[in-house]
């Protein structure tokens, strides 16, 4: 990385992750004027700084237009009905006939960036101390699941420039804005810095370091030296280096999770934004409803139901549509019952109200709520993949009841056969019940679509769909597998060429 370029990157980042320390918590804090790196730059200041990167990061979830949002409606996590103003709609027959404009874009690149430069400021801080300080571990886990979800949802980036963002890049490489890396590029980027979170972690762990602030939430060294195996786990899966990623999986407990933090003052949650203050989304004819109606890692509840056939596959009228009352504002909700224009019934998510499911230090639940990014039970899920991948049956079943034993499920039979992937899923063999465990267990978490481009899932290849009017008034979708690069770098980066994507 050359030094005009890492001066460059640095100044802009500055204001951005100044707000983010004016609203990590500090609600009364008050920035004015120019901020420099020597204001920062103070041990005093640290844990807010590390905090207001952790909300870049979990900026990226919360919001109506978050990472779930749009890998969520080109899948079938939830039923986009596509009435939405906001653009989003284009992803609900996955045919891309325009970029997204800016979310998750630019935040995510923020992110990632942010945690980067927390990591060049927390070293400067402080000095031989940084190699074991948790504040430097989690700047690292953040920008590593920063990469790790730009290469779950893009098809491809541009290279980030902030200090060590570049870190795979060679020493003498110049930066170039036209330059694109690929899936597997990013996903090396994100195992990167996991392999650094862990390095820091461990060390903080061996020599007894204390938790920042108290904070067992996002700053407890045992739990960053975990997030950062899963991360790598994580990460190697997806770029295909399946030895790396089962080594580091069976470094996690199995009743492990770690979450994105949210502060209860400035930040919320948006699946519960969305499922009960909106009606643009519904669970009805997803997997959720049809499939794996009473699973408890997909809590639902029926906000509205159909007057009569509640299995019907076609939309109806308001009239065909009647509040259950256990979604008004007495119970808490927004009082919404119909979606789709009235046309469908609101069967809304519980799932940001049950992650208590493993105990949650915090307890907070509802708007609230964290976002789960490591568990346990998802490792248990990869090395059951690297399993049944070898056609080991049994070692797939015990891995597999393993996870569903942490929620006190009932274990699954050893599968006749591999079988293939299949879209309804009949939960007949070992490549379906290993798709129901992944969907069910990372539901509405922004995973599903790239679960869906590795498998090259049959919702996709045979263009499936679960909104009856948006297939009727478009067709079959198309073959996509990723979003195109949004507008905000079209517009902005006169070196980036952006052919169309509609057609």
């Amino acid at each position: 990385m050359n030094k005009t370029r890492n001066k460059q990157s640095s100044l802009p980042g500055l204001s951005a992750l100044a707000a983010a320390f004016a609203m990590a918590g500090c609600v009364d804090t008050q920035i004015t004027g120019v901020i420099i790196e020597d204001d920062i730059e103070d041990p005093n200041l640290m844990v807010p700084f590390i905090r207001g990167i952790n909300s870049e990061l979990h900026d990226n979830m919360r919001d109506f237009s978050g990472v779930w949002w749009f890998a969520g409606s080109a899948t079938d996590d939830f039923n986009n009905d596509g009435t939405s103003s906001s653009g989003e709609e284009i992803l609900e027959y996955r045919n891309y006939s325009d970029r997204p404009g800016n979310f998750p874009w630019a935040q995510l690149h923020e992110a990632a960036w942010a945690g980067y430069y927390g990591v060049h400021v927390t070293n400067r801080v402080f000095a031989e101390e940084a190699a074991a300080h948790p504040l430097v571990a989690r700047s690292w886990v953040i920008s590593g699941w920063a990469e790790r979800m730009m290469g779950e949802l893009f098809c491809e980036s541009i290279y980030n420039y902030g200090p060590d963002a570049g870190a795979l890049m060679g020493p003498n490489d110049q930066y170039d804005p036209s330059r694109t890396v690929q899936i597997d590029s990013i996903m090396r980027r994100s195992v990167n810095a996991m392999q650094n979170a862990l390095a820091v972690a461990e060390a903080a762990v061996a020599s007894g370091a204390p938790t920042p602030d108290g904070d067992s939430r996002i700053f407890d060294p045992m739990k960053l030296m975990y997030a950062a195996h899963g991360g790598i786990a994580q990460a190697a899966m997806l770029m295909g280096d399946w030895d790396l990623a089962v080594q580091h999986a069976a470094q996690v407990p199995d009743d492990f999770i770690l979450y994105s933090h949210a502060d209860p003052e400035v930040e919320d949650n948006g699946w519960f934004d969305v499922s009960f203050q909106n009606d643009d989304f519904t669970l009805w004819n997803t997997p959720v409803h049809r499939v794996f109606h009473d699973d408890p890692r997909v809590p639902w509840v029926k906000c509205g139901e159909w007057r009569s056939d509640t299995l019907r596959t076609t939309h109806g009228s308001a009239r065909d549509i009647r509040d259950t009352g256990r979604c008004d504002f007495a119970a808490g909700y927004g009082g919404e019952y119909r979606a789709e224009s009235n046309r469908m019934p609101l069967y809304s998510s519980l799932k940001s109200e049950a992650e208590g499911l493993l105990t949650r230090p915090n307890g907070e639940t509802g708007e609230d709520a964290d976002f789960p990014m490591v568990r346990g039970t998802e490792m248990l899920l990869i090395r059951a993949e690297k399993a049944l991948m070898d056609g080991n049956l049994a070692q797939f079943a015990s891995l597999v009841n393993q996870g569903r034993a942490v929620y006190g499920m009932d274990p699954i039979e050893t599968p006749a056969t591999a079988g293939a992937l299949e879209y309804p899923n009949a939960l007949d063999d070992g490549w379906s019940i290993l798709d129901g465990e992944r969907y069910t267990l990372m539901h509405l978490e922004g995973r599903r679509f790239a679960d869906m481009r590795r498998w090259q899932h049959p919702y996709i290849t045979e263009k499936h769909a679960i909104n009856p009017r948006v297939e009727a008034e478009n067709g079959p979708a198309r073959l996509a597998w990723c979003m195109p690069i949004a507008d905000i770098e079209c517009d902005a980066n006169g070196d980036i060429s952006c052919p169309g994507v509609g057609g």
